[in-house]
């Protein structure tokens, strides 16, 4: 691990640090979005192939998607145990090694228990990324840059998406869903090799009672702002009581934190957004998109828009704050389903409502990726104090699996008896039901340092002073 020494910020080198540090580090940490983006996109264009190679059945098809949405849930319980035992860069040089390795797996045609079996492993290390890669990123970010920073994870996750379906668009001739599932492992490779010049966070640091690398560390993220005082700031939060456990946001004391990121965590993925993006190909034949390449190609252009939603979060999170692109961000969502719930109930699936089907999802993502899809990084990092932001994340994010996971086995099997519209009607339902709890419980963190808003949730959902 880099020794970060000396009263003036100097490397244990010698060598004077760096400004920017945090911006590079969110870069770094974000490109694990990418991955995580490419694995989630590239079933839906491999299961185009898959499906006739390996003759799957609903079940199976269900099967062989969902698995990486169990894995998730298992990466996610052992995260901050990782996070907070080994450190933020320790436990993310594992995610980085884990997508190499499960990744180039998965190209192996050994059959459909072996894909199954290294998804769910591949899960494994995606559950550690969601984990800990936002309490990376937060954790080196200046206050007023977080928001924006926190985003840019969602950015590289969009951005993966994307670059998986055009692989698995251009690819689609050779019919190789091997190579559209391996390809990840390549950056995998890069990002570790990235990863190793990087210290730790200030906070972890803090918390190991590592005081002159938690300072070293301060001067690289902020030279504007006083190391000496930011740290006694993160000294302060870690010292009421020991490092975090589950048990501990189940208290009292934390129990509306607790109740906002487990409800938030559950809505961001009830609401469809993964289980469209896995079966879009098949929800896009469907609607009108007759061609298997074309609908792969679709499927690609529609996330584009997801991107633009992203960007859209990134340039205002800062300046409009969090809780308008969230509202506005969700009733976007609720306008897509209901788009299309009404291709669907069309008595004849055409090429005209293929486009509106095309339109309805653009709308959606841009909604989700605006609000509570890039904000879902924000809030993880900002619920609960140092000793447990992994906690939380575990807790938000375990809730966001779940979710995911009865989403992703429901949604073929309601395709498929019910139609698309009982599917898309469901989402957009559950869409409300998230809006109303966004509404009633997500609060406005714009320019807060995370020791006011660890205050803000201490005194029950009300600011200092108000």
């Amino acid at each position: 691990m880099t020794q970060l020494t000396g009263a003036a910020g100097e490397s244990a080198t010698g060598e004077r640090p760096t400004r920017g540090i945090s911006a590079r580090v969110a870069v770094v940490a974000a490109a694990i979005g990418a991955i995580y983006g490419y694995d989630s996109g590239s079933i839906g264009g491999a299961l185009v192939f898959l499906r006739d190679d390996y003759r799957l059945s609903t079940l199976w098809v269900s099967v062989v998607t969902s698995v990486v949405v169990v894995g998730s849930l298992l990466g996610a319980a052992f995260g901050p145990r990782l996070a907070n035992g080994l450190g933020r860069k320790v436990t993310m040089l594992l995610v980085a090694a884990g997508f190499a390795v499960f990744a180039a797996l998965s190209a192996v045609p050994f059959g459909v228990w072996w894909l199954t079996v290294v998804r769910l492993l591949l899960g494994v290390t995606i559950g550690l990324s969601t984990v800990v890669a936002p309490v990376f990123i937060s954790e080196f970010a200046a206050d007023h840059t977080r928001g924006r920073l926190a985003t840019s994870y969602q950015f590289f996750t969009s951005a993966g998406v994307v670059v998986s379906l055009l692989a698995c668009w251009a690819l689609a001739g050779t019919k190789s869903w091997e190579l559209m599932l391996g390809l990840s492992a390549v950056p995998a490779v890069a990002v570790f090799v990235a990863l190793l010049s990087f210290p730790d966070s200030p906070r972890w640091y803090a918390m190991k009672g590592r005081t002159e690398q938690a300072l070293a560390t301060l001067r690289r993220v902020d030279p504007d702002v006083a190391p000496e005082a930011r740290l006694a700031e993160i000294q302060a939060d870690l010292a009421v009581g020991e490092s975090g456990r589950f048990r501990e946001i189940f208290t009292r004391h934390y129990a509306r934190a607790t109740a906002f990121v487990i409800g938030f965590g559950f809505f961001v993925q009830i609401t469809g957004t993964n289980t469209i993006l896995y079966y879009s190909p098949m929800i896009f034949e469907q609607a009108g998109v007759s061609d298997a390449s074309d609908s792969i190609l679709v499927s690609a252009l529609v996330q584009v828009f997801a991107i633009a939603g992203v960007l859209l979060s990134i340039l205002t999170v800062d300046r409009w704050g969090r809780r308008g692109p969230l509202l506005l961000g969700t009733v976007a969502m609720i306008v897509g389903h209901v788009v299309m719930t009404y291709v669907f109930l069309q008595s004849t699936i055409t090429r005209g409502t293929g486009y509106l089907a095309v339109a309805g999802i653009a709308l959606f993502y841009v909604g989700f990726y605006f609000g509570i899809g890039s904000l879902i990084w924000v809030y993880t990092g900002e619920a609960f104090p140092a000793r447990l932001r992994s906690v939380g994340a575990a807790a938000l994010l375990m809730t966001d699996f779940i979710a995911n996971l009865i989403a992703t086995l429901a949604f073929p099997g309601v395709l498929s008896a019910l139609g698309g519209a009982a599917g898309f009607g469901a989402f957009a339902v559950l869409s409300v039901l998230a809006l109303v709890f966004m509404h009633r419980m997500a609060p406005e963190t714009k320019g807060r340092s995370l020791e006011e808003v660890r205050g803000y949730w201490d005194n029950g959902g009300r600011w200092a002073g108000s």
